[in-house]
């Protein structure tokens, strides 16, 4: 069939001015990604942690304990355990040995060991703590790592040491995702590879997406460095941009090969296929672009820097797709012209082409002859994958992002079990309190023991700790001690709580660490106090604050997000169809579709099914895949209803446009959603758990997007709604010009 776009068409001009100039284009564009290619191997050695932080008063909080009371999360966390068949005495022993061999270290700052506080070590378990002195973050992980396996070939047949602490599980889950960049790709690639070649038949048309993925994602990992350099970025972002950038590049070439493969069987010169193919896959991948831009920008919203993170490398890597599939791929198939079909296997070239699209037009037909019912069926089976959204559980994945195997994983929950085993059963705040004047006078010791005793009426805390709980004294008695011949006795817990005018209070909740209850108890407590109690200034922190801060910063700032979604899909996609009816089917399918994808995650993670490892849904899993996934799941609908309505632009006909529409790139679509699965899919055999569920999020996402909504429920819908769905206001319907074209 000719194309109906016009001659005169601005998306030809530019498709013929890419041919033109195509050398020039690919010879400039090498040159940038080459560059881009040999910044992208820095990437991660300027990533940092999880991405879980958000300004506010737990970050305050944790600044003043980090900085004031010296209790800073970058501390090496060495681990003793006393082997089997070993004594108390030679387990004694070997502490001392250990920290004799610490204490020669230089540039330290900070040691704490179980020689000067007897609290550090258990029967059969010790851990000391050490910080270095050294501000550059890099190069205080460098020193940590060094260190650490220094200290661990310290074991013997009496003692086993560990290592473990925020800056060595921040190091490890950089690795992990490196590690799981690798496996997904090793997998996942060619595989894709493999239905590339199924869906052309060509060796060289099935290499052209892959090899535009691979650039796509070195460029980005490219630009990422540069904006690291200036915005912390999550270690996330180096399982996220590539897992966007491979399946959506791919997508993109995919759509823009198929298509100019069949208008070089309509048209004599290579130069006109490219300017058709640009005119109308070109600008279905252009819009198909914007949405998922949309859908990845919405999340900036939510100031956190995981989703900002997310945000930032997604926005980029799905530009930098959009680009090259806009200007090196069309350059490159210009460059190849009707070489592209080399390497063609007999077999697969000689299939009938009529024969596969015979199959799909008898699907198409059967569709489209029942589409109430296939309508009513494919939203109940939506529906009931819904249910298991009611008993959803969303938490916030700390060190159980890890896998159960990793060491450091291991060493810190043994720690959490020996030295802290009340942060395992009881939710943990800690409360800075702050005075006008040196805290050790009475006024502010009174206000202190009445702020503690408040605490500890409230039914809803566990225990409460304070300097008055470490020297065993009340408020009448400190500071008289202090002026006592034994005040070097309690003079160290003095030093430890109170810091000039500040001192801290920890508070242990009746609630578990990550409940509901515990997070409105802190906002019950500030709304009564209002950053005032007993006439000192406080601020809060500790676990509990920071679940609480994180859950309030997603859902008072999703709304935002999500309408900034809606709202633009809507507007971009009544643009491209010049209809009402087509955006809001669109947003109300996906926003169905998604629900699904939500409640079959549920049932898998919360679950345990099919192996996978029993675990509460990582909070960001809906918002990122919503934002992604809407967006990408438009691919496929720009996509389909573009050829529909150059179909229906051409006959005036709904249901033949309808059906030839959904023959013409039923294959396509299938196939640019299988290597989505795939590419998304493969990082289901990643170790890291929030990797994995996101992988596996999209995957399904994408699949019942594919499958029962674009391939049954979107031709039903079509097929009953009629000519309405290209109506538009202020304009005269086209059903009354049959025979109109685009350009």
């Amino acid at each position: 069939m000719k194309s109906t776009v016009s001659e005169n068409s601005a998306w030809k001009k530019v498709g013929r001015s890419i041919y033109q100039f195509r050398y020039i284009v690919i010879a400039i564009l090498a040159i940038f990604s080459i560059i881009l290619g040999i910044y992208s191997k820095h990437l991660p050695g300027i990533l940092d942690g999880d991405g879980f932080r958000t300004p506010g008063e737990y970050e305050k909080a944790k600044n003043v304990l980090e900085k004031e009371f010296e209790q800073s999360p970058d501390s090496l966390i060495i681990i003793l355990e006393r082997k089997k068949g070993a004594t108390s005495v030679e387990f004694q022993s070997d502490i001392e040995r250990i920290v004799k061999e610490v204490q020669k270290e230089k540039n330290i700052k900070q040691f704490h060991h179980p020689l000067i506080n007897p609290g550090m070590k258990n029967d059969n378990i010790a851990y000391l703590s050490l910080l270095f002195n050294e501000k550059d973050h890099d190069k205080l992980v460098d020193l940590n790592n060094k260190f650490a396996k220094k200290v661990e070939s310290f074991s013997n047949d009496t003692v086993k040491v560990g290592t473990t602490g925020f800056t060595i599980i921040s190091d490890v889950m950089n690795k992990t995702s490196q590690e799981d960049l690798k496996k997904a790709e090793m997998i996942g690639v060619p595989i894709a590879f493999i239905v590339l070649f199924f869906a052309f038949g060509s060796l060289v048309a099935s290499a052209i997406p892959i090899i535009i993925g691979m650039i796509s994602i070195l460029s980005t990992f490219g630009i990422l460095f540069f904006i690291g350099k200036h915005v912390d970025l999550s270690i996330f972002v180096l399982n996220v941009a590539p897992m966007i950038g491979l399946a959506l590049s791919i997508d993109f070439a995919l759509l823009f090969v198929s298509r100019y493969k069949t208008e070089l069987q309509n048209h004599s010169t290579v130069k006109e296929a490219i300017s058709i193919t640009f005119a109308t896959a070109g600008r279905a991948i252009i819009f198909s672009g914007i949405c998922v831009f949309i859908g990845l920008s919405a999340l900036y919203f939510i100031n956190i820097d995981l989703f900002r993170s997310v945000a930032i490398s997604g926005a980029v890597v799905v530009l930098v797709s959009l680009f090259l599939s806009l200007t090196l791929l069309p350059a490159v198939l210009s460059a190849l012209g009707k070489n592209i079909n080399k390497g063609t296997l007999k077999s697969i070239a000689n299939r009938s082409q009529d024969q596969q699209q015979a199959v799909w037009r008898k699907f198409a037909n059967f569709v489209m002859k029942r589409p109430i019912i296939m309508a009513l069926t494919s939203l109940i089976i939506l529906g009931l994958f819904v249910i298991p959204i009611r008993d959803v559980h969303l938490n916030i994945p700390t060190i159980d992002a890890l896998p159960k195997d990793a060491a450091s994983r291991i060493n810190y929950e043994k720690y959490q079990k020996a030295f802290l085993p009340e942060a395992q059963k009881h939710g943990t705040i800690s409360i800075v309190l702050e005075s006008n004047t040196d805290f050790l006078k009475q006024n502010n010791v009174n206000a202190l023991d009445k702020i503690q005793k408040k605490l500890e009426d409230d039914k809803n805390v566990y225990e409460v700790k304070s300097v008055l709980n470490a020297v065993n004294l009340n408020a009448q008695q400190l500071l008289p001690a202090l002026k006592s011949p034994n005040a070097s006795k309690i003079q160290p817990a003095i030093d430890a709580y109170i810091k000039k005018n500040k001192t801290y209070i920890q508070v242990f909740l009746n609630s578990d660490p990550k409940s509901e209850k515990g997070k409105q108890w802190v906002r019950d407590f500030e709304d009564k106090y209002n950053g005032k109690i007993e006439g000192l200034d406080y601020t809060i922190g500790g676990q509990v604050k920071f679940e609480q801060e994180l859950f309030d910063e997603i859902t008072d700032n999703i709304v935002y997000g999500l309408l900034v979604i809606m709202v633009s899909t809507f507007i971009i996609l009544m643009i491209a169809f010049r209809s009402i009816i087509i955006p809001i089917k669109a947003i109300l399918m996906n926003v169905l579709s998604l629900s699904a994808t939500f409640g079959i995650i549920t049932w898998l993670f919360q679950g345990g099914n099919f192996g996978l490892p029993q675990s509460d849904i990582m909070l960001i899993l809906p918002v990122f895949v919503f934002g992604l996934v809407f967006g990408l799941s438009m691919d496929y609908e720009v996509f389909l209803m573009s050829r529909m309505q150059e179909l229906y632009y051409e006959s005036g006909d709904n249901t033949y446009s309808t059906r030839e529409g959904l023959v013409s790139t039923s294959r396509i679509i299938t196939s640019a959603a299988s290597i989505m699965i795939v590419i998304t899919g493969a990082f289901a055999f990643t170790d890291m758990v929030p990797v994995k569920q996101m992988g596996i999020g999209i995957a399904i996402a994408i699949f019942l997007d594919a499958t029962i909504v674009r391939l049954v429920l979107v031709p039903s819908l079509m097929q009953l709604f009629g000519k309405w769905n290209w109506w538009f206001p202020f304009t005269k319907n086209k059903i009354d010009e049959p025979s109109r074209r685009v350009g």
